[in-house]
């Protein structure tokens, strides 16, 4: 790889991970009041067990 094609690929990894990230935040910020996610409940059962 080239000098060049390596920032183009630290720079599409780095957007790739951005898009996410504000798709994860922004469906937690609009998620209705008294609901959780699935994945949060299972992080609670996991910690109550190993704690």
């Amino acid at each position: 790889m080239t000098k060049k094609e390596k920032i183009i690929a630290v720079c599409f990894t780095i957007s790739f991970l951005m898009v996410i990230i504000s798709s994860i935040y922004t469906a937690y910020l609009n998620k209705p009041e008294g609901y959780e996610f699935k994945i949060v409940k299972l992080f609670k059962n996991l910690s109550d067990f190993l704690l």
